[in-house]
């Protein structure tokens, strides 16, 4: 394939450039001060201008350190459909914050017919219950593929924090919710074109949940509850993908762009959407290694409040409080005014977790405004062919990897106030790159609030 030089990092700051730009346009057409003109600068936020000057000052240093590194269309050096049989089976014992403890026993089966990737799991302790996915199913070879999630939980504990956003909130200013039902299914279909490069996405997620009680972040109840709740979201996605490999890269940029959707389940609830942008700009270093630069913003935008009124929010969950007991009020008070952002603000994507700010728990910042930038250095210290099979594991390895990673994030209710707080974390992180395509992954994490491990099967970006 022939290449174009046009500047990698160039490419990088054009796309953040635009970014901005579109979170300023609907900051300023949503969020017009009463008499100002669309477009002036009382409807529009100035951006955070340390955090920025960092920015284009990290970016300028990293394209004079890859004077080379200006191809826009690298080469794919392997196979974008690998279909080498692999298997793991474990029972593990699991300790997740915000979920609790127990045991798992998972079977990942990648590569089953064609593509076809199948994951199981039993979940027992804690949370109990069961996932099934089926990813890369092909309907078109190579072209067109649908993946599906289930889960069915009916017993979990899971973390409520206090605060939305990152302003005034501290590690244990959370309670505890009794999940009696945590039911999901995300139906995804993937359009996909000149070997992966460009891709259509499709995404349908369907979500039902109760809850039976409310407890103090030490497991002491507060109020028994009967709360249930629905919901529905549409994403309409696309993904470019001008790297060397799609499920490994090595050098080249990514660009995501996500619109999701999500109505009214009831007369209550808002209606709102999701717009979500996530670039990876990728740069070999040395020999083997790689420089990773990640940024993700996502921005909820509401186009229907819902019902913000405290006595009707009240009704809804069901608390009965006794009137002289102060901490069943106060833990009242701060769900009712959880609902009342959310029903004002909308969502955006969540920070903390398997992929940005991993010392903090899953969900751990939610609010109307996200906005993440990550570093991540991949040592890759040995990379060879080498199949194994250890009965439960099964693969082929084609690399060992260290990263050194380090993550900065914020989330505010409103657009105008993201940065004005964050939060960061970093950490380390050993990778096995398999043919099967599967990163088997476990980084350990810091921050502020103590550290986390995380394991999964794919690069965090």
């Amino acid at each position: 394939m022939e290449k174009i030089t046009v500047p990698v990092a160039g490419i990088f700051l054009m796309i953040l450039a635009f970014v901005r730009a579109s979170s300023k346009w609907s900051v300023s057409h949503h969020q017009q001060k009463p008499g100002s003109r669309m477009g002036s600068p009382a409807g529009c936020r100035k951006p955070p201008h340390s955090l920025l000057s960092w920015c284009l000052t990290f970016l300028l240093l990293f394209s004079s350190v890859s004077v080379q590194a200006d191809i826009t269309f690298p080469e794919r050096r392997k196979n974008q459909f690998p279909d080498s049989p692999a298997h793991l089976v474990v029972p593990l014992p699991y300790s997740y914050p915000g979920i609790g403890s127990g045991y798992f026993l998972m079977g990942n089966f990648s590569n089953v017919l064609e593509t076809t990737d199948i994951l199981a799991m039993y979940v027992t302790g804690d949370a109990r219950g069961y996932i099934l996915q089926f990813d890369e199913v092909p309907i078109v070879s190579k072209r067109l593929f649908v993946k599906y999630f289930y889960q069915d939980i009916n017993k979990a504990q899971i973390n409520q924090y206090d605060v939305r956003g990152m302003a005034g909130t501290s590690k244990n200013e959370f309670t505890l919710l009794d999940v009696s039902l945590a039911r999901n299914k995300v139906a995804d279909l993937n359009l996909t074109f000149f070997d992966r490069r460009l891709n259509f996405l499709y995404q349908r997620i369907e979500n039902e949940f109760g809850v039976k009680a409310i407890r103090d972040y030490q497991g002491i109840l507060i109020s028994a509850l009967d709360y249930h709740g629905k919901e529905t979201k549409n994403a309409f996605g696309v993904a470019v993908d001008l790297t060397d490999d799609y499920l490994d890269p090595l050098k080249g940029i990514a660009f995501n762009l996500e619109y999701q959707n999500q109505p009214k389940s009831t007369a209550n609830d808002p209606s709102f959407y999701v717009l979500t942008y996530n670039m990876s700009l990728y740069t070999p270093m040395f020999e083997a290694d790689t420089l990773v630069l990640n940024y993700f913003q996502s921005d909820a935008h509401v186009t229907s409040p819902g019902n913000t009124n405290p006595a009707d929010i009240r009704n809804e969950l069901g608390f009965n409080c006794n009137p002289l007991d102060t901490g069943c009020l106060q833990s009242e008070q701060k769900l009712v005014d959880g609902f009342i952002n959310m029903r004002t603000n909308g969502t955006s994507a969540s920070l903390g977790g398997k992929d940005r700010l991993r010392s903090y728990p899953q969900g751990r910042f939610n609010g109307g405004h996200t906005a993440f930038l990550g570093v991540e250095y991949r040592l890759n210290f040995k990379q060879e062919v080498k199949p194994f099979d250890y009965l439960f594991w099964k693969d082929v390895r084609t690399g060992l990897q260290v990263a050194f990673f380090g993550e900065v994030g914020s989330v505010s209710e409103n657009s105008g106030d993201l940065w004005k707080q964050n939060r960061s974390s970093y950490g380390v992180g050993l990778r096995l790159v398999a043919a099967s395509g599967a990163v088997y992954r476990a980084d350990i994490a810091n921050g502020v609030e103590g550290s986390e491990l995380t394991m999964m099967f794919a690069y965090p970006w």
